[in-house]
C-alpha cells in the first residue's frame, strides 16, 4: 500500500469516528488522575489492629459471667456471631480551589490526614471508633426450663451486646 494512501485512508477513519476517539481519549485522561472525591467527607474507615476473634471471645467471657451470676440461670454457654470488627474513622483536612479562565474553570482538590502530636511522633486525630455489628446469640444454661429465666437472659444478651432479642436462642443445657 502506498504511503500517501495509508495516510488519506487514516485520516479518513479519524473523521468517521473523532467523537467517539474524543471520549474515550477523555475516559483514559479521567481514569490515569488520581483522587476525584472517592474518599468520605468527614473521614475514612481503617480497621482496628484488634482482631475480631479476640473481641467476640472477650464478649463472650464477660457475658458468661454476667448470666452465671444471675439467679436461676446455672452453668451457662454463651457463643455470639459478628458481621464486622471495629473501625476507626480518622478525620481529614480537604482543601478545595477553584480557577476560572475565559472558557473554561477548574476545580483542584486535596485530602490530607489531620494529625496531632509532635512533630518526631504525630499520630492520626480520630473522630470516632465503631464498635462491631454483632449478628445473633446463642445462649446455653441450665435454667433454660424456665421461661422467665429464658426471657430475662435474652433481655441482658441484648443490652449488652446491642442486637435484638428475636436474634438470640436460649436453650437448656444438656445434663
Amino acid at each position: 500500500m502506498d504511503k500517501s494512501k495509508f495516510l488519506e485512508y487514516f485520516r479518513g477513519g479519524v473523521d468517521k469516528y473523532k467523537y467517539i476517539l474524543m471520549v474515550c481519549l477523555m475516559g483514559v485522561i479521567l481514569v490515569s488522575f488520581p483522587g476525584g472525591g472517592s474518599e468520605p467527607q468527614d473521614g475514612t474507615v481503617l480497621p482496628e489492629a484488634d482482631s475480631l476473634t479476640e473481641k467476640v471471645n472477650e464478649l463472650e467471657k464477660k457475658l458468661e459471667e454476667v448470666l452465671g451470676s444471675m439467679a436461676g440461670v446455672g452453668r451457662v454457654k454463651v457463643a455470639i456471631t459478628a458481621d464486622t470488627s471495629s473501625q476507626t474513622v480518622y478525620a481529614y483536612d480537604e482543601d478545595k480551589s477553584m480557577t476560572v479562565g475565559n472558557d473554561s474553570r477548574s476545580v483542584d482538590s486535596r485530602t490530607s490526614l489531620v494529625s496531632i502530636g509532635s512533630s518526631g511522633n504525630p499520630q492520626a486525630l480520630a473522630v470516632r471508633t465503631d464498635q462491631p455489628a454483632y449478628r445473633g446469640a446463642v445462649v446455653v444454661c441450665e435454667g433454660a426450663e424456665n421461661a422467665a429465666v429464658r426471657l430475662e437472659v435474652a433481655q441482658v444478651v441484648s443490652s449488652l451486646v446491642g442486637i435484638g432479642t428475636d436474634r438470640i436462642v436460649v436453650s437448656k443445657m444438656k445434663n
